[in-house]
């Protein structure tokens, strides 16, 4: 049987496109970032050992999904002892709609991406030490000298304009 000729750059161009929903998913079956992080890094180099076997006449992500699935469960075999770990059987319970929201996940980032653009720089500069960066409320506070409470409540604003803006973009007729 001949083997099929491979697609280096559709596969890159997949692997690519793709890699913020398979990282969407590892971190929806996994209990922490680390070990999501490791889930997924341990899913690229799959998904490279096996490029080949990929047909890059199908879709990419769908058999990215099935090598990411088997991944994280491997990873959760190697790592049962730790509590936070959900079962096998319950990651199987949750790949497919986890795969789902998954595909969707580059539709929401896009529509993430369109709504930060609306936003003053400040806040996103706000935004981006708080949920990027990881500086606590206080550290923002100090900063940008206000107060803990305004910066809370900021970020409250923000999220919510941001879910509102990302919701009229993804169903604009509701």
């Amino acid at each position: 049987m001949a083997q099929r000729d491979f697609d280096q750059a559709r596969f890159i161009a997949g692997l690519t496109r793709h890699q913020p929903a398979l990282e969407a998913f590892c971190h929806a079956q996994l209990a922490n970032r680390q070990d999501a992080q490791e889930a997924l890094q341990a899913t690229c180099v799959k998904l490279w050992e096996k490029a080949a076997d990929w047909d890059a006449e199908t879709e990419f992500l769908p058999w990215a999904f099935v090598v990411a699935r088997f991944t994280v469960l491997s990873h959760i075999r190697d790592r049962m002892r730790d509590r936070l770990i959900f079962d096998e059987d319950v990651v199987l319970a949750m790949a497919q709609e986890t795969e789902s929201a998954a595909a969707e996940f580059e539709e929401r980032r896009e529509a993430l991406g369109n709504c930060m653009r609306k936003l003053k720089a400040e806040q996103r500069g706000i935004l981006h030490a708080h949920y990027l960066t990881g500086r606590t409320v206080r550290e923002i506070a100090t900063a940008t000298q206000r107060s803990e409470s305004a910066v809370k409540m900021t970020l409250l604003r923000l999220r919510e304009q941001l879910s509102e803006c990302i919701q009229r973009q993804l169903h604009p007729s509701s």
